[in-house]
């Protein structure tokens, strides 16, 4: 066993490798005059096709991330060579009855320096650290328990014969014409959830917020008991907070000073094999929102729509951790981009 699970590291280690590298594609097209295309023309399509191809990744990765990107562009176009790893060039065409020259090309990205200027460049990333926002994260990570599935309620109505009794004349029949059709009710399936443990991903977590320029406060140090129950107990049945368990924990941060609240739900799904590697697979789908308790009434200011992450194992259970693992630090990711694209410090 020891063996086997040494193999499987071996195997995933590169791919945890290259999670900071990430390839993108892009093209640049300008006008030139002249008989043939001069080679500042090309030279200027080339940076244009890699700012485009950076551009691309982050319209890719959603409305928050494009947005992040405009506040560094220029700042990516002064650098690009500490963007880029690598540029590959997969075509170049000369149009010259239009007098245009295009050129394609794909680039291997450094994700983790474009991720760290942008936590540079946010609000939150240029506030001193008396400035820094405190905010409390709540992930929840479950998987079905049990499923109760109820069958539709028909109503039918059809034409039938009725028989009459008590009359002078004794027993009759009479035909009763009755509306032809019908309807249907279905009552939603109650799904109650067995909750998992990501204290393993926590520390991971608090890092990414840290990292982010944001003060993250434990919610064992501000949160009892009784909220933390009332919490299971919610997510264990439903998809989201009680009024009442909600209203409860926002007074608890308030009281504490705390603006900031940031709830995500993990749902890991049935196991399935990889058709890739054969081993086990795990998806877990993840939503996020994140609460602003700094006015009267609290507002949501950023949101993650639901998405899904695998995650591979030698056997269920660690593909499902791995997934969980995945599923909490993408949504960690998405929140802080969020955070940043509406300029929370």
């Amino acid at each position: 066993m020891k063996k086997i699970s040494l193999c499987i590291a071996v195997l995933l280690f590169p791919l945890m490798a290259l999670a900071q590298i990430v390839e993108s594609k892009g093209a640049g097209t300008l006008s030139y005059s002249g008989p043939g295309v001069p080679q500042e023309v090309k030279d200027k399509a080339y940076v244009k096709a890699q700012v485009a191809a950076i551009e691309r990744y982050f319209a890719a990765s959603g409305e928050a991330e494009a947005q992040n990107f405009d506040a560094i562009q220029d700042k990516i176009e002064e650098n690009l060579e500490k963007f880029i790893l690598n540029t590959t060039v997969l075509n170049e065409q000369d149009m010259s009855s239009q007098h245009k020259y295009s050129v394609a090309v794909r680039v291997e990205l450094n994700l983790a320096r474009l991720r760290n200027t942008l936590r540079a460049s946010s609000a939150a990333g240029k506030a001193n650290n008396g400035a820094k926002s405190q905010l409390v994260y709540l992930f929840v990570g479950r998987e079905a328990a049990s499923v109760r599935t109820f069958d539709a309620r028909v109503l039918q109505r059809t034409e039938a014969e009725v028989t009459r009794s008590g009359s002078a004349k004794g027993t009759e029949r009479a035909a009763v014409q009755v509306e032809s059709g019908g309807s249907s009710q279905q009552k939603a399936d109650e799904v109650n959830y067995r909750l998992l443990p990501i204290t393993n991903t926590a520390t991971a977590i608090t890092n990414l917020f840290s990292q982010g320029g944001y003060q993250v406060v434990d919610p064992a140090y501000v949160i009892g008991d009784g909220d933390f129950k009332a919490v299971n107990k919610d997510f264990s049945s439903g998809n989201d907070l009680s009024p009442a368990t909600l209203r409860s924990v926002v007074a608890t941060l308030r009281k504490n000073r705390i603006p900031y609240l940031v709830i995500a739900t993990l749902d890991a799904g049935a196991p399935s094999k990889d058709p890739a590697t054969g081993l086990a697979r795990s998806a877990v789908n993840v939503t996020a929102r994140v609460l602003d308790l700094s006015n009267q009434f609290p507002r949501e200011v950023a949101s993650v729509p639901a998405k899904s992450y695998f995650g591979i194992g030698p056997d269920n259970s660690v593909a499902r951790d791995q997934g969980l693992k995945e599923a909490a630090l993408a949504a960690a990711r998405e929140v802080i981009s969020r955070l940043n694209a509406v300029g929370v410090q």
